[in-house]
């Protein structure tokens, strides 16, 4: 025991105090929190201890939050000894803990008390030193607050008397004193430095407050224009029908119940209200295609009676979901804003309900410039649930139309009256129509028989299609084989009896056949149980992997199917789910991957990826199963999310796939190639190229290594991957090599006919495409369409992708019209099957965007770039290559919508992303590069492009083109002819002499002789330009236009002027016919038709020609475009010959003005207006203002030209 010591009066009290605050009031707390907790727990998780399992219990009542936020507290505390709890941990406990809550106010407030008396008052006391006065006051707060907390006082009375502290014990609380001021410090720290944090914010705040202004003053720009887009829009109507969906089976036509309803309808449309007529019956009763077949036969009456716009459109009615996804489609025919549509569709602020309200809302707008419509609801199963979300009877906007709703739930159907009819259709087809379509879906007659099996079945229209598709199609696996045969009534009766052994019940069997359900339900006392119908038994274990057409009629059901899988076999229920049915964990495993592979071929990808979740979670709970088959799980669930475009989730699950399969099989198993495959895919997308080859090449190393060299993995899976990555690094020969020998296996192993093959033709086509192959590039496109129309059908994803590449060879072949019906197919499919932020509907977007800009409709192209910009920022990232591409196509836009400040934006963020992304040597670097030259150039600044284009790129034809056409614009012909020479070289030795590039070096080589003087050597140079794309991309395609016009300039030099109009005429022809008459490449032809006729001397018409080139200008460019410069140019000259100055110098002010705003006081342009004013001046007298315009103009060229 250590010796006592005297100690001052002050300093006894503040000994005391820190006593009472380190150790007293300590051990109060420990009480009061056991009190608390045994108050709360004692009967469930037990009395509290001070053992590990109570520290165990604490711990798991607390929030995940608050283990995060209080870990270094909580890993004292779960060891549940609350001796070595300090004060922090015990205020934690009582006061902020989730396990402790709902304290007694009376509790709450006085251990709060005691924690800013410890915290604020006792840890800022000075040390060694306390007054009586202080020490009273606190001792009094601990005192009082322990007596209405109950705790025994008796320790603080002593601690009050006492006059001498052991000195071992004083250092014990002296050190514990030292402890709580440090952490008080540290914690006053941490207030310092957040405040300092929130004033760094604030100051941002404000900062971007500042941007925020100045961007409402552009948005309100903005919203200007877009008003009056919206005014225009809001005049549109045109006509639009869609129909239910059709069945996978041939409909009849059922002409007695169609011509009842029609006449039902004719009838409810005298009545001045909007009218519903219901149509009712049981499942398969053939609602749907009955809606149809009215709406089609009404449409045609319409059609034939007047010239108004109408139109039949359908709402899913079968649930909220399906139901809003028909509204947006809804919206969209009726060309309501798509910012609205989409806007609305996806908030997360509205829920489904208020979504559809507010479309329908927005759709009413619209609605009224329709003189009559049809609405098709269709599958309503509650029509209670429709409530508020179909168009009211008293709502005069809806007042022109009709309502045609299906359904099930014939008592919530109101009573017949003036607006309101009702159709029950449950009693099936005539029995007449129902024989006819027994004949036609079974493909034999038998009147009898037919008769026999459809009162068998009731007269149903699906239970008859079932039965007639089951005989033609030997559906059943077993029976088939023991019938190659047609098949009886009576063994089809018989086998959907066997496959429902447990109920022989009639009427519960005709209502199996009713439905037509794959799924088939039962219950007893234990539950209800599910099992798979022998249709689906049969997708499931058939090694036939090519009948995606048949197994397409069971998708649908598989979809259903996999919801219910997906709750049965969930996390909490998948042992329960095993061990209640009949199939081993193998078995089911088995099932899932089929199941799943099925859904994603059809594209239901989250269906898909339902099933293969579900195939992980069963691999992951049984010990049945290795690492290999969560590796397959892993990969499957890879592949759905690459589908999706969820490329970085696709990403982490592959890469979990290699983690373990290098774990299980090193790195060279033939298993490790698919993985190698699946990761070069993704890194691909992801634009990571070089990495993606290097996957690939360890793919295809180990296949050749392990595999025979035709094997089929060899050519699928890393020929044709490899081939693509080479493509799009700007290997194209190597590409072709690769792709070539995939497409060799393909053929020898699979067939002309396999999905694989169309797989190859398809890259292949895209590669002709680049080699400038076109026709040979349109033939591969060409067979992977028909291949996958044949063996997908006409929505699968990859039609669409067949649909997109023919739509990009049709627009380089100058097919623009047959372009955009290929784009907008292949749009309307990746819509419908994979979603509005799916990258490629960006993809779409982009291609039409592109094909817009060369119809010229420069706002629609720059809608279609901004939506895919959207969509690849939010799915790929902002370094992505496709987002590069994305801001190039929206620079060249702006560029010619003459915004050169903003293209230059674009540009610059296109090249900063290639240069990273793909290196400095990679030829879209090199189109960046180019791109930023010709916008360079635009702006004025030759010597800038020259740098821009300089000559170390990848693509050194084109850099040398595009250097020769700089070097001309600075009056450098003999170097220009050079570049131009060595570009011919080039492309001559690369391509051959009759490629399309070709042309255009001989194209640009005949404009520089022209410039030089040369005139027959240009026309030399011009013709074979001509030939070539004659020969190549036929007589009718704009670059035939381009070279008819650069030949009728050139013969218009000549002097013969006849010839030269023969070929501007020409242009003009192939442009109004190919383009329009509204595109901006006919108002080229206008100009240089009007030029052509002032010199002729026909002023009149060469008038006519500048007017309608500048109308068209006008139009499509607007007002401060420079090309409209230009044409007030030519329009003052004009004036001028016609002897109206003053008309002449309006127009020549115009396009001084244009060129100054547009292109700067500086550029070469502004010099000609500047020339061009000067003469004006001069012929009206005033020489002095002519000789400032002619100084000007020599400033600008000397300047700028160096002449």
């Amino acid at each position: 025991m250590a010796s006592s010591v005297k100690y001052s009066e002050d300093q006894l009290n503040y000994f005391r105090i820190c006593y009472v605050t380190t150790d007293i009031l300590t051990e109060g707390l420990r009480e009061i929190f056991k009190q608390e907790w045994d108050s709360r727990y004692k009967a469930t998780l037990g009395e509290w201890k001070d053992d590990p399992k109570n520290g165990l219990d604490f711990w798991n009542g607390e929030s995940l939050r608050n283990q995060k936020k209080h870990a270094r507290l909580l890993t004292t505390m779960t060891k549940g000894n609350r001796a070595e709890w300090d004060c922090t941990m015990l205020f934690y406990a009582i006061l902020f803990s989730d396990c402790i809550h709902s304290l007694s106010t009376v509790v709450k407030s006085n251990v709060d008390n005691l924690r800013l008396f410890r915290n604020e008052e006792f840890a800022h006391i000075a040390r060694g030193h306390l007054s009586d006065v202080e020490f009273q006051n606190g001792i009094s707060k601990v005192e009082n607050a322990f007596l209405t907390l109950g705790l025994s006082t008796a320790e603080i009375q002593d601690v009050k008397t006492q006059t001498c502290f052991p000195t071992e014990q004083l250092r014990h609380v002296l050190k514990k004193v030292d402890d709580l001021k440090l952490e008080v410090q540290e914690k006053e720290r941490e207030i310092l430095e957040k405040n300092k944090n929130l004033q760094e914010k604030e100051n941002a705040f404000q900062e971007n407050n500042k941007k925020l202004q100045e961007k409402g003053k552009e948005l309100q720009e903005k919203e200007e224009q877009r008003r009056t887009l919206e005014e225009q829009l809001n005049s549109d109507a045109s006509s639009f029908c869609i129909l239910p969906p059709k069945p996978s089976h041939e409909v009849a036509p059922r002409h007695s119940h169609v011509s009842e309803i029609i006449q039902k309808l004719k009838e409810l449309k005298k009545s001045t209200e909007l009218s519903y007529l219901f149509i009712s019956g049981n499942p398969g009763s053939g609602k749907s295609q009955m809606a149809s077949l009215v709406a089609k036969r009404l449409l045609d009456e319409v059609k034939e009676s007047a010239s108004t716009a109408s139109f039949v459109m359908t709402l899913d009615a079968e649930n909220s979901k399906t139901l809003l996804e028909s509204y947006a489609t809804f919206a969209r025919h009726l060309r309501c804003p798509e910012y609205a549509v989409t806007n609305t569709f996806n908030s997360k602020d509205l829920s489904t309900d208020e979504k559809i309200r507010s479309l329908k809302k927005l759709i009413s707008t619209k609605i009224e410039l329709y003189s009559s419509w049809l609405l098709i609801v269709d599958n309503v199963t509650n029509m209670s649930h429709l409530s508020g979300n179909l168009p009211d009877t008293g709502n005069g906007q809806w007042a022109k139309g009709q309502l045609l709703i299906t359904t099930q739930d014939t008592t919530s159907i109101p009573p017949s009256g003036s607006f309101i009819e009702h159709i029950p259709v449950s009693k099936g087809m005539d029995p007449h129509e129902a024989g006819s379509l027994l004949e036609m879906l079974s493909g034999f007659t038998d009147p009898m028989m037919e008769k026999e099996v459809a009162k068998v079945l009731d007269y149903q229209p699906l239970a008859l299609a079932s039965a007639a598709t089951y005989v033609r199609e030997h559906t059943f696996h077993f029976l088939s084989v023991c019938a190659p045969h047609p098949l009886s009534l009576e063994i089809v009766v018989n086998y959907l009896k066997k496959v429902n052994e447990e109920r022989k019940d009639p009427e519960i069997l005709a209502t199996r056949i009713c439905k037509c359900s794959l799924l088939l339900f039962e219950e007893d006392d234990s539950g209800v149980y599910i099992r798979v119908h022998q249709i689906v038994h049969d997708v499931i274990n058939t090694d036939d992997s090519h009948t995606l057409i048949r197994s397409k009629k069971i998708v649908p059901h598989l979809v259903t199917l996999s919801e219910i899988i997906d709750a049965l076999f969930s996390e909490e229920g998948i042992s329960d789910a095993i061990k209640a049915g009949s199939s081993t964990p193998y078995d089911y495993r088995n099932y899932f991957e089929t199941l799943g592979k099925t859904c994603k071929k059809h594209c239901e990808f989250r269906s898909a990826l339902m099933y293969f979740n579900t195939m992980l979670r069963l691999t992951q709970c049984d010990e049945v199963f290795g690492d290999k088959d969560v590796i397959n799980a892993y990969g499957f669930i890879g592949t759905v999310h690459h589908s999706l475009g969820d490329l970085q989730q696709a990403k982490e699950y592959h890469n979990r796939a290699l983690t373990f399969g290098l774990k299980k099989f090193g790195p060279e198993h033939v298993d490790m190639a698919e993985i190698y495959n699946n990761l070069g895919s993704v890194h691909h997308d992801l634009g990571d190229l070089q990495q993606a080859k290097e996957y690939h090449n360890c793919a295809l190393t180990i296949r050749l290594k392990k595999l025979e060299p035709e094997h089929l993995d060899a050519a699928i899976k890393s020929y044709n991957d490899l081939g693509i990555v080479h493509h799009h690094l700007g290997d194209l020969q190597q590409a072709k090599e690769c792709l070539d020998r995939a497409l060799t296996i393909y053929l020898k192993k699979l067939g002309p006919e396999h999905v694989d093959v169309a797989v190859c033709y398809n890259n292949l086509g895209t590669l002709h495409h680049d080699l400038g192959d076109l026709q040979q590039a349109k033939e591969c496109h060409d067979r992977a369409l028909a291949i996958r129309l044949k063996r997908l059908g006409p929505e699968h994803v990859d039609v669409a992708s067949s649909y997109n590449n023919l739509g990009t060879l049709h627009h380089d072949l100058g097919d623009l019209q047959q372009a955009k019906e290929c784009h907008d197919r292949a749009l309307a499919i990746r819509l419908k099957r994979l979603g509005p932020e799916h990258v490629d509907v960006a993809s779409s977007y982009n291609n039409l965007g592109t094909l817009h800009h060369d119809l010229g409709d420069l706002q629609q192209a720059k809608e279609c770039h901004d939506r895919a910009l959207a969509i690849r920022l939010k799915r790929l990232g902002p370094e992505h290559v496709d987002v590069a591409n994305s801001y190039n196509n929206l620079g060249t836009l702006h560029h010619d919508l003459g915004d050169l400040q903003q293209a230059k934006e674009c540009h610059d963020r296109a090249l900063a992303i290639r240069l990273k992304r793909l290196g400095p040597e990679h030829v879209d670097v090199a189109n960046s590069y180019n791109n930023l030259g010709n916008l360079h150039r635009a702006l004025g600044d030759l010597q800038q492009a020259k740098r821009m284009l300089g000559p170390e790129h990848v693509d050194v034809a084109s850099s040398y083109n595009n250097l020769g056409t700089l070097h001309r614009a600075l009056g450098d012909l003999q170097q220009a002819k050079e570049c131009h020479d060595r570009a011919l070289a080039i492309r001559l030795k690369r391509l051959g002499p009759e490629h399309v590039d070709v042309a255009s070096s001989y194209n640009n080589l005949g404009t520089l002789h022209h410039d030089l003087g040369d005139l027959q050597q240009a026309k030399e140079c011009h013709d074979r330009a001509l030939a070539i794309r004659l020969k190549r991309l036929g007589p009718e395609h704009v670059d035939v236009a381009n070279s008819y016009n650069n030949l009728g300039t050139l013969h218009h030099d000549l002097g013969d002027l006849q010839q030269a109009k023969e070929c501007h005429d020409r242009a003009l022809a192939i442009c109004l016919k190919r383009l329009g008459p509204e595109h901006v490449d006919v108002a080229s032809s206008y100009n240089n038709l009007g030029t052509l006729h002032h010199d002729l001397g026909d002023l009149q018409q060469a008038k006519e020609c500048h007017d309608r080139a500048l109308a068209i200008r006008l139009k499509r460019l607007g007002p401060e475009h420079v090309d409209v410069a230009n044409s007030y140019n030519n329009l003052g000259n004009l004036h001028r010959a016609l002897g109206d100055l003053q008309q002449a110098k309006e127009c020549h002010d115009r396009a001084l003005a244009i060129c100054l705003k547009r292109l700067g006081p500086e550029h070469v342009d502004v010099a000609s207006s500047y020339n061009n004013l000067g003469t004006l001046h001069r012929a009206l007298g005033d020489l002095q203002q002519a000789k400032e315009c002619h100084d000007r103009a020599l400033a600008i060229r000397l300047k700028k030209l160096r002449t």
